[in-house]
């Protein structure tokens, strides 16, 4: 069945390609984002003061989609705070930071220990828990905040959930709409992630690599604290030496509940975000004494200022993009239409069906769903794509759900779109856009070869 596109359909396509030209000439994207919430909120309700409303009710809408990220990450950075000045944190620095020798050491140290955990809690809540604790010593051993954020996106987000083996929540969304088991589709993807990671990965490093030459963290005191560059050198009290056992030790056994409880996404992220507000109240209390409640406050404070001075402009940016997605219906009630859905089933409506033309078009529809920044609300629409032009073009349907999947999950699970990147920005204390924009190159030639590759399997 054609797709009928109309105004809104254009004016979203016209500002998400705005966006992400706007965002490659090293320019801010908020404003421009408001501009098009309130063209294609016009288009939409057919009114000015619908459109007016609209750009309010996608910011509402996109934050309280967002909130539970923005609070755990700024729950952890009040704890890190109040650590800091116990002199805990510069203990868990110390410690951590014995593999890593240097920043080469550091970006893959970082990325692997992160891909791990995020296999099993999925990223969101491994980049809370080990990004907090792991990024500092990769700055203080000589690797900038914007490449440990680089190396944790790709290895986190751009293998771990892109793939999803353990849990398997991708691959199971993939497949039931394919008509595929769930184990053809992860198979398939086996091949395709290889030869993306072959080729992503140490591209990402070696630009990471040439662009940290010269950095000094010396620099990012300020925004990492004190602990970055004393860790080695000052002799900590007992008081910093068991907080820093108990923490490592809470949240270790916060992983050991995740796994056992089979606790994922959301109830992870909480349940990382319980034990941060705990371990502060315990040990600023045992820290302070009477004074401890009025300091608590102050690390309260300074968490969530951080974190909404993270998260605003996100909010902002995103809210375009969930005008045309799944949220569309919650901004503007019945009025809300799939407009990103309805553009990748119009561009697969107008391709050749052969393994040249759908393998193509499978992974660019693919990135198209992932600019929503989730990644997984496309998943539906590429495994009935791979279903049925699978069985028209005589092709293995498994190869192109994979493929679907892999630039879905990959795109807006969190490598190249800043929306999706803002856990990483925040426990990195840096841009999203500036991560977004050293992983272009390196994930769009990955597709290409992982692209390549699904034409020769089907």
């Amino acid at each position: 069945m054609a797709v009928e596109l109309g105004l809104a359909h254009w004016l979203y396509l016209l500002f998400m390609i705005a966006v992400v030209v706007t965002m490659f000439l090293r320019k801010d994207t908020p404003l421009i984002c408001i501009i098009g919430a309130l063209c294609v909120g016009w288009a939409v309700t057919g009114s000015f003061l619908g459109a007016v409303q609209s750009v309010f009710n996608a910011i509402v809408v996109t934050a309280n989609e967002l909130m539970g990220i923005v609070v755990v990450i700024s729950l952890m950075v009040a704890l890190s705070k109040q650590m800091e000045k116990s002199g805990a944190a510069a203990v868990l620095i110390r410690t951590l930071g014995r593999p890593i020798k240097g920043p080469n050491s550091a970006f893959w140290f970082v990325g692997i220990i992160t891909a791990v955990l995020a296999l099993f809690i999925w990223p969101t809540p491994a980049v809370a828990l080990i990004g907090s604790l792991l990024v500092p010593v990769a700055v203080s051993a000589g690797l900038s905040p914007v490449g440990a954020g680089v190396a944790i996106a790709m290895f986190a987000y751009g293998i771990s959930l892109t793939t999803d083996f353990v849990i398997q929540g991708a691959p199971t969304l993939t497949a039931k709409a394919a008509g595929l088991s769930v184990g053809t589709v992860m198979s398939s993807m086996v091949p395709l992630i290889i030869v993306w990671a072959v080729i992503a990965i140490p591209l990402t490093y070696y630009f990471t690599m040439k662009a940290n030459k010269g950095y000094d963290p010396k620099k990012d005191i300020e925004i990492f604290g004190e602990s970055v560059v004393k860790s080695k050198s000052v002799e900590h009290s007992s008081f910093a030496k068991t907080e820093a056992v108990v923490v490592t030790l809470a949240f270790l056994l916060d992983i050991v509940l995740m796994l056992v409880l089979k606790l994922r996404g959301g109830d992870a992220t909480a349940l990382l975000g319980g034990t941060a507000a705990l371990l502060l109240l315990v040990f600023t209390l045992m820290q302070y004494k009477s004074e401890g409640l009025e300091l608590g406050v102050d690390f309260l404070r300074e968490g969530f200022m951080f974190g909404v001075k993270i998260f605003a402009p996100v909010f902002v940016i995103a809210a375009l993009f969930y005008m045309g997605g799944g949220p569309a219906t919650q901004i503007f009630g019945s009025a809300g239409k799939p407009l990103l859905f309805d553009l990748s089933n119009a561009l697969a409506a107008k391709v050749p069906l052969n393994r040249f033309a759908v393998a193509p078009m499978q992974a660019i529809i693919g990135a198209i769903t992932g600019l929503d920044g989730s990644g997984f609300s496309g998943l539906p629409l590429m495994g009935t794509l791979a279903g049925g032009l699978g069985t028209a073009a005589n092709v293995k349907s498994s190869v192109l759900a994979a493929l679907g999947q892999l630039t879905a999950v990959n795109t807006g699970g969190g490598t190249i779109v800043p929306w999706a990147l803002i856990a990483v920005a925040a426990v990195c204390k840096t841009k999203p856009e500036e991560i977004a924009r050293k992983n272009f190159i390196p994930v769009i030639l990955g597709f290409i070869g992982a692209t390549i590759v699904a034409m020769i399997l089907m």
